[in-house]
C-alpha cells in the first residue's frame, strides 16, 4: 500500500451527477422563462417570431449544455481520474463497467428502485480488507417517471451474522435517496455491536448516505462524490465496520 494522495484529481472532476443531470431541466426553465420575457417585451409579428426563435435556441443551447456537462462526461472524467488514482495505491485496478453484486444491490437499493449499470468500478485493499467503489445508475420501477439518478457504493465483505442493521449517514435519510427498503420489514433486538458502529459512522464527514450492515457485508450507499479521496474515506469507514462486527 502506498500514501496515496487522498485529494488527488479531486479539484478536476467538475459536477457531481446528480448537478449535471439538472443541465436539462435548468436550460428548459431557463427557454420558457426567456420566452416569456421576450414574448411580453416583442409587439405585433415580431412577438410570434420571438416566441418561435426562443424556444429553438434553448432546446439547441441545452442539448450541447448536456453533451459538454451532462452525467456522460462527468463519469468519464471520473473513471479517468479514478484511473490515474489507482496507480498510486498497491493492488488497486478498474474493472469494466457490468452488473452491480446481487448482494450488495438486495442489501442498500431504496425502495422502487433497481442497478441498471455499476460504472466506475475501482476493486483495492484498505487494511487488508478488499474493498469494491463504484458508481450505481439506478432506473425506478416500470410505470415510473422518476428520472434515473446514480449513487456511490462502497462495500466490503464482513462476519454479520443473521441481522441486518441500517445507520442513516448525515442529518437525514430519505428513502428516495439513500434509505434501503427492506428497513421497514419488522423488527429485531439490535446486536451488541452496534453503538461502536454508530459512534464510528458519527466520525465519518459525507454527504447524505446509508450504510447496511447484514448478509454477510458492509454498503455504504451514497449521493456521489467524485473525488478518489471520498472513495477511500468510505472505504476506511466499511473496512472498519466490518472489523468492529467480527
Amino acid at each position: 500500500m502506498t500514501g496515496a494522495d487522498r485529494a488527488s484529481s479531486g479539484a478536476r472532476l467538475g459536477l457531481r451527477t446528480w448537478v449535471a443531470a439538472a443541465v436539462l431541466p435548468v436550460s428548459a426553465g431557463a427557454t420558457i422563462l426567456g420566452a416569456a420575457c421576450s414574448g411580453a417585451l416583442a409587439e405585433g409579428p415580431a412577438r410570434a417570431v420571438v416566441l418561435l426563435a426562443v424556444p429553438a435556441a434553448g432546446a439547441v443551447g441545452g442539448v450541447l449544455w448536456a453533451r459538454v456537462g451532462g452525467t456522460g462526461r462527468t463519469h468519464r472524467r471520473r473513471a479517468s481520474a479514478r484511473a490515474a488514482w489507482a496507480r498510486t495505491w498497491s493492488g488497486a485496478r478498474l474493472e469494466h463497467d457490468g452488473s452491480a453484486d446481487p448482494g450488495d444491490a438486495e442489501l442498500a437499493l431504496p425502495r422502487g428502485w433497481r442497478v441498471e449499470l455499476a460504472r466506475g468500478r475501482l476493486r483495492l485493499e484498505v487494511g487488508g480488507a478488499p474493498v469494491r467503489c463504484e458508481t450505481w445508475v439506478l432506473r425506478a420501477a416500470p410505470g415510473s417517471r422518476r428520472s434515473r439518478v446514480r449513487r456511490e457504493v462502497v462495500a466490503t465483505d464482513a462476519r454479520t451474522g443473521p441481522v441486518r442493521v441500517h445507520v442513516p449517514v448525515g442529518s437525514s435519510a430519505d428513502s428516495l435517496l439513500v434509505t434501503p427498503a427492506w428497513v421497514r420489514r419488522g423488527h429485531q433486538d439490535d446486536p451488541v455491536w452496534l453503538p461502536a458502529v454508530r459512534e464510528r459512522v458519527a466520525r465519518h464527514r459525507d454527504v447524505l448516505g446509508s450504510l447496511s450492515v447484514g448478509d454477510g457485508r458492509v454498503v455504504l450507499l451514497a449521493l456521489d462524490d467524485p473525488r478518489p479521496g471520498t472513495a477511500l474515506a468510505r472505504a476506511e469507514l466499511v473496512r472498519d465496520v466490518a472489523v468492529l462486527v467480527r
